[in-house]
């Protein structure tokens, strides 16, 4: 009987190891899928960065060059106000 009774505990442990194998098994195989979800998503928004980071650049580059077109047609101005000045100075002293 004893001999029985151990081997009936045996069986109810390894059922119960059994079982919670499964439960984990199929528990790593849901956080791999998560896993790879995640990663997709992180390479996607790498992607996204990337082409953020360059818009930005080139909006940069984009800003600048309208600020050369600025401060060239405000040193435009200022040289002719500049020679309207010398100018007045001219017929001042005349």
């Amino acid at each position: 009987m004893e001999l029985a009774g151990r081997l009936q505990q045996i069986e109810f442990r390894i059922k119960q190891l059994k079982t919670k194998c499964d439960t984990l098994e199929n528990e790593n195989a849901q956080l791999k899928i998560v896993a790879e979800r995640l990663q997709k998503e992180i390479e996607t928004k790498n992607h996204e960065l990337v082409n953020l980071a360059e818009t930005n650049k080139i909006s940069k580059l984009a800003q600048s060059a309208h600020d050369t077109d600025s401060t060239t047609q405000l040193k435009t101005e200022l040289a002719q106000l500049i020679k309207e000045i010398d100018e007045c100075l001219v017929l001042v002293k005349q």
